[in-house]
């Protein structure tokens, strides 16, 4: 599970020229072609089967589980990864509001300087200023909450894994189950990974 960082640049190009120049006229850009699909580079095939598990070993003592298939596939992690992604979403649409606020803000300050009384300039830059420190607040609080579901998420999905891992060890009279993102393993027996069996279980209870 990813966090999200928001940035919004904002950028201006100012053109210079002699003062007696003259504009020429807008040139006129033909509307575009509809996109056409291309044709497939290769036939269609059937799909290849996926290949048959590999039994676990009965004389194994050790066996692995990875933590970031388990979030994938079982509906435990699913359900995880849809409440972060919306409120990502939720906070992002927030930030984006309050950083498009500050960026209309400053272009009416650009366009109007010239016209403006000193006291309503002023007026505008506050402001300005509180829209600005607004944004950044928001930016923050969504790091925050954000970094705070991801922990309890978590904490949330080991307390309900690890009984399920320590079952399984059980059962098969293992010595211990190591984490393959986290023990450093470089190669391991298919049939060593019981990551599927952990998922299959957990969806049981939760149904």
């Amino acid at each position: 599970m990813t966090r999200m960082t928001l940035a919004i640049t904002v950028s201006a190009l100012v053109l210079a020229g002699a003062a007696s120049a003259q504009t020429p006229p807008p040139q006129q850009v033909p509307p575009p072609k509809p996109a056409q699909t291309p044709p497939p580079l290769l036939p269609n095939k059937p799909a290849t089967p996926p290949p048959a598990p590999v039994p676990f070993p009965a004389e194994a003592k050790i066996a692995f589980v990875s933590m970031q298939t388990i979030v994938t596939e079982s509906a435990l992690g699913k359900a995880g990864q849809k409440s972060m992604q919306a409120l990502t979403d939720k906070k992002t649409a927030e930030v984006t509001a309050k950083q498009k606020a500050v960026q209309t803000l400053q272009q009416e300050i650009q366009q109007q300087s010239g016209v403006l009384s000193q006291a309503a300039l002023q007026s505008k830059k506050a402001e300005l200023d509180r829209l600005t420190r607004d944004a950044e607040y928001a930016q923050q609080d969504m790091q925050a909450e954000i970094t705070s579901l991801n922990d309890q998420l978590l904490a949330n999905f080991k307390e309900k894994v690890i009984p399920v891992v320590d079952a399984i060890k059980t059962e098969k009279g293992l010595w211990a189950v190591f984490s393959i993102e986290d023990s450093g393993v470089a190669v391991w027996m298919p049939g060593l990974d019981l990551s599927l069996e952990v998922v299959k279980r957990l969806d049981a209870v939760k149904k």
